[in-house]
């Protein structure tokens, strides 16, 4: 069954008001390890503190925001969240200190609106077509990641480092026109959902464990590569290209691999090589020659992996949890989400604190790590892709 036009509506603009709050997180994560520095009293590990502190906002602040929207109403809320995270954009671009760039992205980050964003999506679609919508809302997520990356290092090649947070507090206004002018207004009555009706099983955790790691490596990720570019001698105003390249081979690769995979009932060998894809990434680092040509294969392998991640972790939660559950779902899956950007940048922070340790350079030391980090994720593993397990 298709959508109806009051449920389309309502997935449109709640897609489009969840994918412009994570571009406030994927927007940065490319350039904000290399201009951080930049600020008065910065350090390594503030920088790491100052990207980190949104998604940690985020986490916290998710399960009180949904109750906050169930006693005064989801538009208010989503209205105040995006106000809180336009605020902080605005703080963020006057900021010439490190603490005060950090106050902005807590601020940014204490507007945490996906909760209430997946229960309105869910109080406002059909049982039947609630699969479509999420699905729908999964599509904007992706899109957000792949937009921010490219169009960090872009805008900031062209204007500055502080251009973004204005390119940010404009799509935090906008945003909110769109959520007074177009958010549901008559939801209907949602489920309420006890402990006995939802409860917790290893597949679930699994998923939001997977969710966890990828976000950690991820962010760790991202605050150490484009510093190792600047070491090899690449401006800052030709990020944007570099990564485009690196970029490029995972999105017009990724999508088509596991729509094939799906069509031939294999997708489990896609997980399989997102894992082999990461490690083999860190691998090229530690034992190939220190130069461009492996920090390209390092990048094209990595985000080859986790693009598959990113792609199937939300199609695995759907599967893993039944339609009139998934509101409910989708709450720890995006916690545990924004809890591992929020680690990572900070541990990445504190690690970039020495060049050394223990005789080791300090990226040698990140690869080894995250490959450990990767082995401990193999270990926990993810649930086998099944069609069938959707019939809850």
């Amino acid at each position: 069954m298709s959508l109806s036009k009051s449920e389309l509506r309502a997935t449109l603009v709640v897609s489009l008001i969840f994918s412009m709050r994570l571009l406030g997180l994927f927007i940065l994560l490319p350039v904000f390890s290399l201009y951080a520095s930049e600020y008065n009293h910065s350090s390594a590990f503030l920088a790491g503190i100052a990207i980190g502190s949104y998604s940690l906002a985020q986490a916290i602040m998710q399960i009180p925001m949904g109750y906050l929207s169930d006693k005064f109403g989801r538009k208010k809320i989503v209205i105040f969240g995006l106000i809180l995270f336009s605020t902080g954009s605005l703080i963020c671009f006057y900021a010439n200190q490190i603490n005060i760039l950090i106050l902005g992205r807590v601020i940014q980050g204490l507007g945490a609106i996906s909760s209430v964003g997946i229960a309105t999506l869910s109080e406002n679609t059909s049982e039947e077509n609630r699969a479509s919508a999420f699905t729908i809302m999964g599509i904007a997520v992706g899109g957000s990641f792949f937009i921010g990356f490219l169009a960090g290092p872009y805008f900031t090649s062209l204007y500055s480092f502080k251009s973004l947070f204005i390119l940010l507090l404009t799509f935090g206004i906008i945003a909110t026109f769109i959520t007074f002018l177009y958010y549901p207004n008559d939801l209907k009555q949602s489920k309420k959902v006890s402990k006995i009706s939802f409860k917790y099983n290893n597949k679930l955790v699994q998923i939001y464990l997977g969710s966890f790691f990828l976000s950690l490596i991820l962010s760790i990720m991202l605050y150490v590569f484009p510093l190792i570019w600047r070491d090899l001698g690449t401006l800052n105003e030709d990020l944007f290209s570099t990564y485009l390249k690196i970029f490029l081979p995972a999105a017009i690769i990724v999508y088509p691999s596991i729509r094939f995979f799906e069509k031939i009932k294999k997708v489990n060998i896609a997980i399989n090589l997102g894992w082999f894809f990461l490690i083999v990434a860190f691998l090229a680092y530690i034992l190939l020659p220190s130069n461009i040509y492996t920090f390209y294969s390092l990048g094209i392998l990595f985000f080859l992996g986790s693009s598959v991640f990113q792609s199937l972790l939300p199609s695995l939660l759907s599967l893993n949890v039944s339609s009139d559950l998934r509101a409910t779902g989708n709450g720890p899956f995006y916690i545990m989400n924004f809890l591992g950007h929020a680690v990572g940048s900070i541990f990445a922070g504190a690690i970039y604190m020495k060049d050394f340790y223990f005789g080791f350079d300090k990226n040698f030391l990140i690869c080894i790590i995250c490959i450990l980090l990767i082995a401990l994720w193999i270990s926990v593993g993810l649930p086998k892709y099944s069609i069938k397990e959707n019939s809850q």
